[in-house]
């Protein structure tokens, strides 16, 4: 099995686990307070673009993993009651400007 196959394997068995979770949830067959917890597995997902993207050295998967934990970490803490809504938008705004930044320093460095 090739590397780009058992990631598409990987991915795809996690959403189907991540889908059965919600199922039982829906039918509230899963222990209450378990579904808050979701976010972690974008958190986990993001991180694992970052490293990828510093380790294959790839701009774009440094923008995206900064992106995908930014939007894990704020859904988590408003799943948690710590945050609402109203700073979904900068939260976003911030982690663009963020991944932008470790693109360009790591590109320039790459350059030259």
């Amino acid at each position: 099995m090739s590397r780009a196959n058992r990631w598409a394997a990987f991915w795809g068995i996690l959403l189907v686990i991540v889908g059965v979770g919600f199922l039982l949830q829906n039918f509230n067959l899963a222990p209450a307070g378990y579904a808050q917890w979701w976010p972690a597995l974008v958190v986990a997902a993001g991180l694992w673009l970052l490293v990828r993207g510093f380790a294959e050295r790839r701009g774009g998967g440094l923008i995206g993993g900064v992106l995908l934990s930014a939007m894990g970490v704020f859904w988590l803490l408003q799943n948690l009651g710590r945050v609402d809504e109203r700073l979904f938008a900068p939260v976003i705004l911030i982690a663009l400007g963020v991944g932008l930044l470790l693109r360009s320093l790591f590109l320039a460095d790459r350059v030259s």
